[in-house]
């Protein structure tokens, strides 16, 4: 049985349209970056890496420019060797070791390695801080917050006191100028 040639036409047509269709439906992810395969920081401090340590979420908490703040964050050691971890501020420094595939969590210690004595910059800045891992180094620009968000109070070296807001201000002048 032969196909008319006119047939042939129609069918090669219908099937280019079938194909143009699908890659239409699926053609923007085959040029386009996936957003679920991009990294990123999902919280306020830096995400990077300084040979086998993986830094999360680090940042500073502190009260005002100069003075002291916390470092809050993750290191992370790939290596299935212990690494020491130095952490160089404008002021002083820190000397961390991780444990051979173990983690390191500010948060978590009690001592005060992760307090960096006189932050340079107000809260909202960055400031630069020098990691070296065994002989690599990086210097990445580290974010300053203060206790403004409820998480990050206990960490403010001191302690956290709200400074009143200007509604706050009027308020009690009212009520003081009704007396």
């Amino acid at each position: 049985m032969k196909i008319a040639p006119k047939k042939r036409v129609q069918l090669a047509v219908a099937a280019g349209s079938a194909v143009l269709a699908l890659l239409g439906a699926t053609g923007c992810s085959a040029v386009n970056e996936q957003a679920t395969t991009i990294e990123y920081a999902a919280s306020d401090g830096i995400v990077e890496r300084v040979g086998p340590v993986l830094l999360r979420n680090v940042l500073i908490i502190t009260s005002d420019e100069g003075e002291p703040g916390t470092l809050l964050g993750t290191l992370f050691n790939e290596s299935d060797s212990p690494v020491q971890v130095t952490i160089d501020g404008e002021n002083e420094n820190s000397q961390i070791t991780i444990e051979a595939e173990g983690k390191y969590v500010f948060e978590d210690e009690v001592d005060d390695d992760g307090t960096l004595q006189g932050i340079s910059e107000i809260p909202g800045s960055l400031v630069d801080l020098e990691f070296t891992v065994n002989s690599e180094n990086e210097t990445f620009r580290v974010p300053v917050l203060d206790g403004t968000l409820e998480e990050y109070r206990e960490f403010v070296p001191g302690g956290f006191t709200p400074e009143p807001s200007p509604s706050e201000d009027a308020v009690e002048g009212a009520a003081e100028e009704e007396h």
